[in-house]
């Protein structure tokens, strides 16, 4: 009975570490990061980020037009807080995301310091970022008779989404042209932690880490695809 018991809990945490560590959330809070472009934001479809908005100038800029990329540093955006630890979290959350970003985009654009021709603006902002309580989140995930957290952690799942104990994190964006300073695109988005058990899964800011390598990768993808690129490659969601 011990060796049947045990079976089955490898197998249950070899199924759990095989699953995609973050997910999109159902819903978004706005932060003022994007200023008057609120009410020119729809409903993102599948694939895309909850909220988006899309010049219908895109349609006429030849592909391949930019070639050189100034982004600019994550700011951090959201409700004051008094909690000084918190913030400054929130900073190295935001600090991660530039510098993913900036590997990334480097590997096919120029990268400038200084607005001009031929180069796209990219401005980002963390505006919610909350980490994983990695025991609780634990001990939820083991499927279990009388497992309480388990199915409080299910059900609120199932009412909003987002599990118990996981970690949380939004971002909005927006890309400009470079020289005439029209905002050609922009998005809000956020993702949640799902139930795993794996060897990241005890880092409490894991799931954060991951929903941002996970923008990155859409990012180049996304802009892959604007310039008419062959080997676009989409991370899996």
């Amino acid at each position: 009975m011990h060796t049947h018991r045990s079976t089955l809990m490898l197998l249950i945490l070899i199924v759990l570490a095989g699953c995609a560590p973050t997910k999109q959330a159902r819903s978004v809070d706005t932060s003022g990061f994007l200023g008057d472009l609120y009410p020119l934001l729809r409903h993102g479809g599948e694939g895309e980020a909850l909220l988006i908005y899309r010049s219908s100038k895109i349609a006429s800029i030849p592909r391949g037009t930019y070639k050189k990329i100034l982004l600019d540093r994550v700011q951090v955006w959201g409700e004051p807080t008094t909690d000084t630890l918190h913030q400054a979290e929130a900073q190295k959350v935001a600090d991660l995301l530039y510098t993913l970003a900036y590997q990334s985009l480097s590997q096919d654009y120029e990268m400038v310091t200084q607005p001009g021709p031929n180069t796209l603006h990219i401005q980002a902002a963390i505006t919610k970022a909350e980490s994983a309580d990695v025991v609780w989140r634990a001990v939820s995930t083991v499927p279990a008779p009388m497992n309480v957290f388990a199915v409080a952690s299910l059900l609120k799942n199932v009412g909003t989404g987002k599990p118990l104990f996981v970690g949380d994190v939004s971002v909005e964006m927006k890309a400009s042209d470079g020289l005439t300073g029209e905002v050609l695109a922009a998005s809000v988005d956020r993702r949640v932690g799902k139930k795993r058990i794996d060897r990241d899964s005890f880092d409490s800011w894991d799931d954060v880490h991951k929903a941002l390598d996970f923008w990155v990768q859409k990012a180049r993808y996304r802009l892959c695809q604007e310039r008419g690129g062959s080997n676009c490659v989409e991370p899996k969601d």
